[in-house]
């Protein structure tokens, strides 16, 4: 069995060493709570997210509450793979840990990259309940399929976004302006609109635009080129890159695949197979028309944004303020639909909830006129609902009264 070198993985081990991070993503509280829980803990999230980052915070908490350091493994699968037995074997030899007896956190990273990862997790999770699983991947067949075919009931999931507008300004040092939003009305603004083109940590601190730009890219193409291909039979990696980029110039794009699929020369099946790639490597998100039939929503027209306003900004030369702000909206939230009638009167997204639904439109500018808001109407009269809601460019969150409809304006920073 060969011999792997797993200080160069466990730094920890080092007398006295801790993880250089101590500014902490929102989601971090979250965790602590699932320390002590015997269920898998898994992180899924697009790369560069600081899903890694937040397992070494983790293994922090872990040492500060005096955890025996050789009890605490950690393990990537980015660079290379092997089976968990040899692994662990591996462990408990250089750590002198009986890891059948003992208590152990385990820390798995980038774990899809593993072969059958699913099913060999299983076995130890069942066999030695003194061991504590933290997994962590980059793609949500990870969590759709894999781990709910063969880890049910035994994982508990959390989903990493990208920063949102809070986030952003804790890691950059002004969270003072949140306090007096109304004083620092213009700063606000002004760091929103730097966000928009920075909603990832490592981004703050690259000011010249095209290297900012340059960093964005290299992610994107990297999962495209590397990771995607490992995991899907892509044929053409360079198709999916000119997908992403005909999404990144118009986010909300409406694609039917049929007419798109001649427009860039593969079938409508591999067309959707592509998209499906994208969407699994958290690289795309798609929503549906709504209809109260959500099967039929389905069949319908889609809609497509990348994942984050950053990306879209990195891959075209201009980009509307406007389209950015929509585009992060739905980096954060989890929306499924939009709709648009056969008059092509539209919503931008439809929150569907304890079988509620409410239409919710973009607008990133202070001053809107009534007109402006008549799809509201629309999408009122056509399945009665009677509440809405505005997220534009303001500071204070107030309600007003279209007709009998109450529509609530929120201020798209704080979301």
């Amino acid at each position: 069995m060969e011999e792997k070198n797993l200080l160069k993985y466990n730094r920890h081990w080092e007398k006295t060493f801790n993880y250089p991070f101590p500014k902490k993503r929102e989601i971090f509280a979250l965790l602590l709570k699932s320390l002590e829980k015997r269920q898998i803990v898994e992180l899924i999230g697009l790369r560069r997210t600081g899903k890694t980052t937040l397992l070494f915070q983790i293994i922090n908490y872990l040492l500060a509450r005096h955890t025996n350091p050789f009890s605490i493994w950690y393990f990537t699968f980015d660079e290379e793979k092997i089976k968990l037995t040899e692994l662990f074997q591996n462990f408990s030899r250089q750590t002198q840990s009986d890891f059948k007896k003992e208590k152990i956190y385990i820390f798995l990273d980038e774990i899809q990259k593993l072969p059958d990862f699913q099913n060999q997790l299983k076995v130890y999770y069942d066999l030695y309940p003194n061991l504590k699983f933290f997994i962590s991947g980059s793609t949500s067949l990870f969590i759709k399929k894999k781990t709910q075919e063969s880890l049910v009931g035994r994982i508990i999931s959390f989903s990493l976004s990208p920063l949102n507008f809070s986030e952003y300004l804790y890691f950059k040092e002004k969270t003072e302006i949140l306090r007096k939003p109304l004083v620092f009305k213009n700063e606000i603004e002004k760091e929103f609109e730097i966000f928009l083109e920075s909603q990832f940590i490592e981004s703050i601190l690259i000011k010249e635009t095209n290297e900012r730009k340059d960093y964005f890219i290299s992610i994107m193409k990297k999962i495209i080129f590397e990771d995607i291909p490992q995991i899907f039979p892509v044929e053409n990696p360079e198709i999916l890159w000119r997908i992403l980029k005909i999404v990144a110039q118009n986010p909300g794009i409406l694609i039917d695949y049929q007419g798109f699929s001649k427009e860039v020369g593969i079938s409508n099946k591999t067309l959707s197979a592509y998209f499906f790639y994208l969407e699994e490597a958290f690289l795309v998100k798609k929503i549906y028309n709504f209809s109260r039939n959500l099967i039929t929503s389905e069949k319908k027209l889609k809609k497509f944004y990348l994942v984050s306003p950053s990306f879209s900004w990195a891959l075209t030369d201009f980009m509307d303020k406007g389209k950015l702000a929509e585009n992060f909206v739905l980096s954060l939230k989890n929306y499924k639909f939009f709709w648009r009638d056969p008059y092509k009167h539209e919503i931008d997204f439809v929150e569907v909830e304890n079988k509620g639904i409410i239409p919710v439109e973009v607008k990133y500018k202070e001053d809107i006129r009534e007109k402006e808001l008549r799809n509201f109407l629309f999408f009122s009269k056509r399945f009665k609902q009677k509440k809405a809601i505005l997220l534009k460019k303001t500071l204070e969150e107030k309600k007003i009264k279209i007709k009998n409809l109450e529509i609530k304006e929120t201020p798209i920073y704080f979301i």
